[in-house]
This record gives structure tokens, sequence and C-alpha cells, in this order.
């Protein structure tokens, strides 16, 4: 078992990949997975011929009808079917459903099974070593099956499954051994099919290797165990900021779910209303900024820790008032520029964070890492990716718009850099005027006189029949909206300055939505360039609109960001990671192990 994460399947799951039967792989091929069974499967006896696994089987791998797709008879689908007493492996076309393969022995803890078949005969190794040769297929062709999970009425698997790859070659016994415990890059030569069944939330089993046979979960579940291990129940935090809105209110709402999963009580405290309260969340929530009214709460509460994000008043107060819980100082995001960072800290944080904080939490955004390693060398810190729920905000499929639209999201302030998106938005409705500008703003937030200045420039640019401004959306609509976009042959465009991580770049790609974005330092960790989204230089028009054409222009580039986008979401800002970053943190501070 390579994975504290991995799917378990109770007698109704299945992943069905987009092929379902991978009919290009013949006669010659490799299946491997580990398993943890926790049910019998029916044995039958070993034959070439007839049809005796119709009952009772528990399919980790469905053998799918050899004829499906273009109808061919004579081609059978290869499964395999795993108990607590044994390992069956079946082969299914018209009239013909076999076990080719049959070896009872006892599974009680995880195993890795490698089936091999060599022109048409199936070798079963278990752990590495060799168990047992089966029976020379009576078909023309023999492929491997893209189901996992069983298939109704002949039955499903039961217990925990990861690591399926399929290689279009006979794997000796020696490279089963090599890498049977190692995870893979997915560029090996030979392998056709991988699936770590790692994600550990969402309903998508991401392949990947080059051929992109993603599969669609359902009815199997994600356990992630270092979540139950690191659990604690008696824990409360208090995360406090200035205002529900933006990113931090993301954030927080992301967190609370990662952490109640790891039995952790999340509170919040901001210091003024805001916009984000339209977004329900199940915990306490206070607004209040009253200084005897937050050491009150803080007092009757009795939190194990405080995360005081930005405000350094706050904090000092906070541990002026003799709290003893675990105090962290929280960066999320400073000022305009780069550079700013470095100014915010000898200007104003230096002395408050020396003094009256145990550490100082910050994403991995390059500038951030920099300056706090440099100015504090011996201070407790930690550095590890937010978080993000891909099960409740993902993808939908909505009626497609018949003109593509580009979206925004932000403030209208300097550092969201609305200018530059209105003057990108309006050299390419030049070249194709039936594009649309969709706005996404938080209205309740920013100066009057940059209102006005928004205003004027929308007019100067002609660009009011183009654009719509969508103001103070719930944030579970914006799936859908992303979905929109996504769909309509259109992009995310960030024009940010600077970003400490960026939330709305996480949001548009999880939904498919592929992004465009100035390098504003924290959206890094989404984007590879031409891979996962795009990047252009902050202030140069000329190369986003470039950037922007090629994006909506080259359809295989553009499906290509959408697919790896998803997948680079899923596997670096999982929940589960977030928690078990978050507790170590807590430990560390509480020096416990």
């Amino acid at each position: 078992m390579l994975h504290n994460v991995f799917l378990t399947f109770e007698g109704n799951g299945i992943v069905t990949t987009h092929k379902q039967l991978f009919a290009s792989v013949q006669n010659t091929f490799t299946i491997e997975f580990w398993v943890k069974p926790e049910a019998a499967h029916r044995i039958n006896t070993e034959s070439t011929r007839g049809v005796s696994g119709t009952k009772g089987q528990r399919f980790v791998i469905t053998p799918m009808h050899g004829a499906y797709g273009d109808g061919d008879p004579s081609r059978a689908g290869v499964g395999v079917s795993v108990g607590i007493n044994g390992i069956s492996v079946y082969e299914h076309t018209t009239d013909h459903l076999p076990a080719t393969l049959v070896l009872e022995t006892s599974l009680s803890d995880w195993t890795h099974i490698a089936v091999v078949y060599d022109n048409k005969t199936p070798t079963l190794y278990i752990n590495g070593e060799f168990a047992k040769k089966g029976l020379t297929s009576s078909k023309r062709i023999v492929v491997p099956s893209g189901v996992f999970g069983g298939v109704s009425p002949y039955g499903f698997y039961v217990g925990g499954l990861e690591e399926i790859r399929i290689w279009s070659t006979a794997r000796t016994q020696a490279e089963i051994q090599q890498n049977m415990s190692r995870e893979l890059t997915g560029k090996e030569a030979g392998l056709f099919g991988y699936w770590r069944l790692d994600e550990g939330a969402g309903a998508t089993a991401h392949d990947l290797t080059v051929n992109g046979n993603d599969g669609v979960i359902t009815g199997a579940n994600w356990n992630t165990s270092q979540g139950e291990i690191l659990s604690d129940k008696s824990m409360t935090v208090l995360f406090t900021f200035f205002v529900p809105s933006g990113g931090i209110e993301t954030l927080n709402r992301q967190r609370l779910y990662a952490l109640n999963q790891a039995g952790i009580s999340c509170h919040f405290l901001y210091t003024q209303e805001g916009t984000g309260l339209q977004n329900k969340v199940n915990a306490p929530i206070f607004i209040t900024n009253n200084h005897q009214e937050i050491i009150e709460i803080i007092k009757k509460e009795n939190y194990d820790a405080i995360v005081v994000s930005s405000d350094l008043l706050l904090l000092k107060k906070i541990k002026e008032s003799g709290y003893t819980g675990s105090l962290i100082y929280e960066v999320q995001g400073l000022g305009f520029n780069k550079e700013y960072a470095e100014q915010f800290v000898t200007d104003h944080a230096y002395p408050i964070l020396q003094s009256d904080c145990d550490a100082i939490l910050y994403p991995k955004t390059p500038h951030l890492i920099s300056v706090f390693e440099k100015y504090f060398p011996a201070k407790k810190k930690f550095c590890f990716h937010n978080c993000f729920n891909t099960t409740e905000f993902q993808y939908q499929v909505h009626p497609k718009e018949k003109k593509p639209i580009i979206g925004w999201v932000g403030r209208i302030e300097e550092n969201k850099n609305w200018k530059d998106f209105l003057l990108i938005g309006a050299e390419l409705i030049k070249r194709s005027p039936s594009i649309q500008l969709w706005m996404f703003e938080d209205n309740t937030l920013g100066e009057k006189s940059e209102r006005i200045a928004f205003e004027h420039r929308i007019n100067e640019l002609n660009l009011s029949k183009n654009l719509t401004i969508y103001a103070n959306q719930p944030h579970h609509k914006m799936a859908e909206y992303f979905s929109i976009i996504g769909d309509s042959g259109g992009f995310l465009c960030s024009t940010s300055k600077v970003e400490g991580f960026g939330y709305a770049v996480l949001e548009a790609m999880i939904c498919r939505c592929p992004v465009l974005s100035t390098d504003s330092d924290g959206v890094r960790s989404f984007i590879i360039h031409n891979e996962t989204g795009k990047f252009f230089e902050l202030g140069n028009i000329n190369q986003a609109v470039e950037e922007a054409r090629n994006l909506m222009a080259n359809i295989w580039l553009r499906e290509k960001i959408r697919k790896q986008g998803v997948a680079h979401i899923k596997e670096h800002f999982s929940p589960e990671k977030y928690a078990e970053n978050f507790l170590n943190m807590i430990y560390s501070l509480k020096g416990e192990n």
C-alpha cells in the first residue's frame, strides 16, 4: 500500500473510464493494483469456454463485454475478481464468461496483485511472487477492461483499492517487484493507464498517462486515514480577520471543512460586516471590533489556538490580554506589489511579530517565503498550501453560451488591476466583436474615486454593450459562472499585481475554466504556463492579447489546460493534506509528537 488515501468499495461502487474497453492493448499486457478485500467471492472452476462468472463475484477489474464499441464477439474483455478467499481472472464476450485462472488463498491485509498476460495466457503474481499460471484464452483477442469495481448482476468488489496500472507489455517478475511499492510518474515506457486513486475528494479518478482515460466514480468513497489518525476531538481554534470578503473568507470556509474532518472545531471573528456572510457556514461567527468583547469571547471559549490574519493591532491586544494558547500570525497577501511585503515587515510588523506571536503562517508564495525567512530566521514559521473542497465546488453542465466569455474577479481597486482587464477586453473585442466580458466584484469595498474612474473608463473604451457586472454573488453560484465561461470558449483573466494565494484562479481551474494570469506570485502554485494555464507579463497588454487569442483558438492546447488544471488542483490542495499540515503545526507549538 502506497497511500493513506484510497477508494473504498462497499458492494455498489464503480469507476468508469472514458474507454471502458482498451481494445488497442491486445493479447499481451499487465494489470496491477493494490487491494484490501473485505468479503469473499465465489470460486469457479478454471475453463476457457462457457459462462460461470455471473454470480457472487468481487470484480476489482470488471470484465467488459468484448464486443463493446464495435461489435466484435471474437474479442474478450479481461477482469479480475478478488475476495478474502482468493483471486480469479475472467474473460467476457458473447456467450463467454469463464475463469481462466483461479487461486484459492487467504487475503487479509493490503496485497499487491499483478496479472500478466503473455500471448493470451495469464500469470498471477502476489506481492511480487509467482502464484499461478492460468489457461490460454480460446478467443482470438483478449484486452484489458476500463471499468473498476464490478457490474450488476455479476457482483461488486468490497474493500480498499488503489494504484491501478495497465501496461501494454508483459511485465517481468523483477519489474513488478522493483516498482510495485513506488509511485510512478505516468510517463514510464509501456504504461497505458495509471490511476493512483489518491485524490481524496471528488468524483474523478485521474489517469496520469498521456492517454487521459479519467474515470467517473459512482458509489465508492474516499478513505482519508491521515485525518482520522491525526484527529483531536477536543481542539477548538479561532480564526480572525477584518472583513468576511475575498480570499480570506473563502479560505475560512475551506479550512472549516478540512479541519472539521480532522475533529477540530473552528470559530471565526471579523471586526466588521461583509458580503461573505451570505455564504452560510455551520460554525460560530462573531462580528465585533470592541476590544473588551473580543477578549471576553476568547476567555469564554478557551481556544487551543488563535490564528490572526493580517491584523497586527488585534494580535498585540490578544497577547497583552494574557492569552496563553498558541497565537499564530497568518499572512495571505500584502499590498500592491511584491516589494511591499518587505516594507510591511520593516516598517510595521517586525517588533510585534518578534514579541507577540508564537509562529508565523503563510502559503507557498515565493515573495512571502523570501521575506519571512530573511527577517525571522529564529522564529517558528509554517509554510503550506491552502486547501479546497472540490466535492462541493466543481464543474457543472449548463447550456452552452453562443458567444465566448472572458471573466474577471476582484475588487475595483489598484491591486486587482481592473484597468488592464478593460484594456485587454477592448483589444480582443476589436478582433472579435461577439466577445462578452463578465466582471464579478464586491461593490461594498473600494474608494469612490476608483469607482468613478472605472465607470469613466468603460465609457471611454465603449464596452457597455459587451460588459456585464455581477456584484456580490454568493460563492456557490461562482461554480456555475466559471463552468459557463469555460464551456463558452472563453477564460478567466486575472490581472492582479500581486496575490498571496489567489482563490479565484483555483476555483476557475477546478470548474474547467482556463486561466490567463499575470505572474502575481501567489498563483505560481496553480499555473504552469501552457500546461495548467497561461501567464503574461504584468502591464504587457499586447502579450496578454496574443496569449488570449492562442488560448481561445488552439483547441488541443485549451483542452489540455482545462484537464490538467483540474488534476493539478485536486492533487496539491486537498483538505486532508491541509488538515495534516495544520495539526502538525499545532502539535509542534504544543511540544507534542
